[in-house]
């Protein structure tokens, strides 16, 4: 482990970014800790959270397409791959 490169990426701002899930955790933790003083601002956070977890779940859904398309794209490139040998 290159401790020097980590931190030449971290003090360059090039370290890696937290993930969307991290992201959406953050901002379901801060819509949980807010206290409404209006039946308006229960609502609206109410609505927040709905629409973060339509986006947690749409989410989950394009990741596991994205692995399926990914490992059908693996399978292409060998086949391809066996078919150029046996060309050759």
């Amino acid at each position: 482990m290159d401790f020097n490169k980590m931190t030449r990426d971290f003090l360059l701002g090039e370290a890696r970014q937290p993930n969307i899930m991290s992201r959406m955790r953050a901002v379901k933790e801060a819509l949980e800790s807010l206290r409404p003083r209006t039946i308006k601002e229960r609502q609206r956070i109410e609505i927040a959270q709905e629409n973060l977890a339509h986006v947690r779940r749409n989410y989950r859904k394009l990741e596991e397409q994205n692995k399926f398309l990914q490992e059908e794209n693996n399978n292409l490139t060998e086949k391809l791959q066996i078919l150029e040998e046996k060309k050759e």
